[in-house]
């Protein structure tokens, strides 16, 4: 945890008072839970950043942005009723988009270590002779 967003960070982005409301719990829970959130949220982009890069990445703004907008918006699913502000929503969204920008090389950090492409590509084999569509099984079309 603390990769790309800390503690101190969240809590003061969004505020104590709203973080506790939204986690409901206080003391050692509280930072115990939001560890947890955190440490999703940057699992999450750095399942996005390692298709090009290493991960973790160095820390910087954008990384720390991404990382609170998912931890929000997850301590907001989890909250009390369950209901996520369109606000919150609609950043979550547009995060996910950014970091699938950054998984296809359309956006690109330059102090980033680049991930070397895979030297067999990016399919996937799966051996066995058995034929899904052969005479016997396409008997009766």
């Amino acid at each position: 945890m603390g990769n790309y967003l800390d503690y101190g960070t969240l809590e003061q982005r969004m505020t104590a008072v709203r973080l506790q409301a939204l986690c409901n719990v206080e003391g050692a829970e509280l930072t115990g839970l939001a560890a947890a959130v955190i440490e999703r949220a940057e699992a999450l982009v750095d399942s996005f950043a390692a298709v090009r890069y290493q991960v973790p990445m160095t820390r910087n703004e954008l990384l720390e942005e991404w990382t609170l907008r998912i931890a929000e918006y997850e301590l907001y699913k989890r909250g009390p009723g369950g209901a996520v502000p369109e606000k919150i929503r609609e950043s979550y969204r547009e995060c996910l988009d950014r970091l699938a920008d950054l998984s296809a090389g359309k956006l690109q950090f330059s102090t980033a270590v680049s991930q070397p492409a895979s030297a067999r590509g990016q399919s996937l084999d799966v051996p066995g002779g058995e034929s899904f569509f052969d005479s016997k099984s396409m008997n009766g079309y």
